[in-house]
């Protein structure tokens, strides 16, 4: 599940990366994340509760829609959603989150297989969607497509 965890990780900081637009936004963080507890969902996914910590110095953003998926050779393996949170404004705080992840329809253990792979691992490519809004309801849908694995590693 250590993999698991790191892709988790690597969301969330694309999440963040894709904040930038003003400094401040450029110095939110993740400053750790940690598997608090993990349970089957059936027979292809898994909830996966998690303590994040974030350090945010700009103001309250709220993140919703946050969905991703994780592609190797071009094929989509597994897929992501986390429920929705609020990052509070100029703190430095620990999140407990809930994420549903997923096998993509049409991968089968064979693709969990490039998990396990360091070197394939390092292969795969993550798109990420999250929906940032502010406290007075500004909102916009960000995208952010073939995100290199191994660079956020």
């Amino acid at each position: 599940m250590k993999i698991r965890s790191g892709i988790l990780v690597v969301l969330m900081a694309a999440v963040m990366l894709g904040l930038t637009g003003c400094n401040k936004l450029k110095q939110i963080r993740v400053t750790s994340c940690n598997i608090e507890a993990i349970s089957p969902q059936g027979l292809r996914s898994l909830n996966v509760f998690l303590a994040v910590g974030v350090d945010n110095p700009a103001f309250q953003i709220g993140l919703s829609e946050i969905e991703g998926t994780l592609k190797h050779s071009g094929k989509i393996i597994g897929k992501l959603a986390m429920d929705p949170f609020t990052l509070q404004a100029k703190s430095a705080e620990i999140y407990h989150l809930r994420a549903l992840v997923s096998l993509a329809e049409g991968a089968g253990l064979r693709d969990l297989a490039v998990l396990m792979d360091e070197e394939a691992l390092n292969e795969c490519l993550v798109d990420i969607t999250v929906r940032p809004s502010l406290k007075s309801g500004l909102a916009k849908t960000i995208t952010l497509k073939n995100i290199p694995l191994k660079k956020l590693l």
